[in-house]
């Protein structure tokens, strides 16, 4: 990869990128308020179950599904499936809020094709980097395994606030996930759309559950 490409790979996936992402808790802020998450250990195996049997495992499937889309129907197709899988309300709203906002970001670089930025369709977060990081031409194996780390850092980031964690914990957490990261880019790679979907109904219920919660720190 050439220097000004993994410039923009790293701008594009740094928190500090303008998706609001930091106002998501993806379910985390019930699942700690109810006890389930309550230090590295328990968090590492949340993150880790979104990652081998939940909503992360399918982000990357869609990821890749986009990625791979080749007409503005293919990408229609993966967008309004990506949609359907959302659990509840909320994560229906995290999704494309980030998607769409990621979007209006990545316009400042003008390298999308007019198909992408005229499609008049909702886009989900997961559908908006695989069109985007394959028109900018970066490799679909490392665009899946920089978003895998952009959506396990944001959960961090999110328990680190919330149950507190300190910084080192946070990293400690990360550390421990960066195998599995690397196992579900690889095992993805060979999936398709008809494997998308979760088995994770403790951070579904927690999604819904966030909704009426009546202390809230986060947007989800």
């Amino acid at each position: 990869m050439d220097s000004i490409r993994l410039t923009r790979l790293l701008s594009w996936l740094s928190p500090a990128f303008p998706t609001g992402g930091f106002a998501y808790s993806h379910g985390l802020e019930w699942a700690i308020e109810c006890g389930d998450v309550t230090s590295v250990a328990t968090l590492v195996d949340w993150i880790g179950d979104l990652l081998s049997h939940g909503s992360l495992h399918t982000d990357l499937i869609l990821l890749r599904a986009a990625w791979r889309a080749e007409t503005p129907d293919a990408m229609r197709s993966v967008a309004q499936e990506a949609c359907a899988l959302a659990s509840s309300r909320e994560r229906f709203e995290e999704t494309v809020k980030q998607g769409e906002a990621f979007l209006r970001a990545v316009k400042v670089w003008d390298c999308l094709p007019a198909s992408v930025t005229t499609l008049d369709i909702r886009w989900p977060l997961p559908v908006m980097y695989g069109v985007s990081l394959k028109a900018a031409g970066f490799d679909e194996d490392m665009a899946a395994l920089g978003c895998a780390h952009v959506a396990v850092s944001a959960l961090v980031s999110a328990a680190v606030r919330l149950i507190p964690l300190g910084q080192t914990d946070g990293l400690r957490t990360l550390a421990a996930l960066e195998a599995q990261m690397a196992d579900v880019v690889t095992i993805t790679k060979s999936l398709s759309l008809e494997d998308a979907g979760g088995l994770c109904f403790r951070s579904d219920l927690a999604a819904m559950h966030h909704e009426t919660q009546e202390t809230r720190l986060f947007r989800t």
